[in-house]
């Protein structure tokens, strides 16, 4: 009987090669491909999960590591306008066989999609194509403001309109049999508003995190603070790296991931962001109480998973949404994952595996 990992090594080939057309790097590919199939394919198998998922003891291996990095530099990228003509970036990454679907990625607060690597690896491996877009003014899109490092939005609604853009111009047009949507917290509040304004566009969509709310002093202050002129909100500042230290860090369990997360963004300086201003603040806060008023136009099915260990965003106000979902009768499912902090996507192997096996199978039940 052919050992299993042959075929995980043919697909490896088969995916990363056709999502370049450039000769030499198509040589490069193969040769590592064929050194590091083998090596790569029994930490592959050996996940509780029936998925595909790297673990944090692949990307402790440069061996390993070196193949998620080149599958993803060989993603089709490029910048779209934006409202206000605020340029996008983006990539694409499309399963070269029979596809499930595709899935389009909303990112956090100060993310982009570098960080999203492992992530878009591993969605693509079990048979997604993947859209992903940096939100503006943050990642590599366009900044807004004289201090680019300060986190600001003019109105909330021009993420909604950004992503409907996306949509349009290269999801739709690719004509893909299903589109899915996995979000995560300031992405999650991006991702649910758009669901309630363009409930036909997306057939899932799964939630790691999302911002429902934020403490309750915050929006208040917020809207006493925010001007004409884009501030920093109280306590926030550019980026700094004594922030970047994993021990005392609020949002990952996973050392191995938190420090590859970081590494992404000190290798590409012009993506990073800093804190917050007053006017982002107020502007999602508006976005949030939105999302609230028009519940009852979400006809997507939708699953939202939350840490236990949660101090992001607010609980409580996750809990009250979820309420509100299940009394307007939305198709809602919910997990809470144990021993967690607020990046599921970014976690220890149980949590993330845990989350992101059941997001596929959301995604195929729908």
């Amino acid at each position: 009987m052919i050992n299993p990992c042959f075929f995980d090594f043919i697909e490896r080939i088969i995916l990363i090669l056709c999502l370049t057309n450039k000769t030499l790097i198509m040589k490069r590919y193969m040769i590592l491909t064929v050194l590091l199939a083998l090596f790569s394919c029994a930490t592959v198998l050996s996940q509780t999960s029936s998925y595909k998922l790297t673990s944090e003891q692949d990307l402790q291996d440069p061996a390993k590591y070196i193949v998620i990095e080149d599958f993803y530099d060989a993603g089709l990228e490029g910048t779209f306008a934006g409202e206000n003509e605020i340029p996008i970036y983006y990539k694409i990454f499309k399963y070269p066989e029979v596809e499930h679907g595709a899935i389009m990625i909303s990112s956090g607060r100060t993310e982009g999609a570098l960080k999203f690597k492992e992530l878009i690896y591993d969605l693509c491996k079990n048979g997604y194509s993947v859209y992903i877009h940096d939100h503006r003014g943050q990642g590599l899109s366009g900044r807004m403001t004289e201090e680019p490092e300060m986190g600001y939005v003019d109105d909330f609604q021009y993420y909604i309109d950004d992503m409907k853009t996306f949509y349009d111009e290269f999801v739709k047009p690719a004509d893909h049999k299903k589109v899915y949507m996995l979000s995560h917290s300031l992405g999650g509040a991006v991702g649910m508003s758009y669901l309630e304004q363009y409930p036909d566009d997306i057939d899932a969509a799964s939630f790691s995190s999302p911002m429902l709310g934020l403490a309750g002093y915050i929006c208040p202050l917020a809207a006493i603070l925010s001007g004409k002129t884009p501030k920093w909100a109280p306590g926030q500042t550019v980026y700094n790296n004594d922030s970047t230290k994993f021990e005392g860090n609020d949002v990952s369990g996973s050392e191995t991931r938190y420090h590859v997360k970081i590494g992404a963004f000190s290798e590409v300086p012009e993506a990073r962001l800093g804190g917050a201003s007053a006017q982002w603040l107020h502007q999602c806060c508006k976005g949030m109480k939105y999302i609230r008023k028009n519940i009852k136009k979400i006809e997507t099915p939708i699953f939202i998973f939350s840490a236990q260990n949660e101090t992001v965003v607010n609980p409580k106000s996750t809990a009250k949404f979820i309420k509100k979902a299940n009394k307007a009768g939305l198709t809602c499912k919910t997990l809470l994952i144990d021993d967690a902090q607020h990046e599921l996507l970014v976690e220890k192997d149980k949590q993330r595996t845990e989350m992101l096996s059941r997001t596929l199978e959301f995604y195929e039940e729908n």
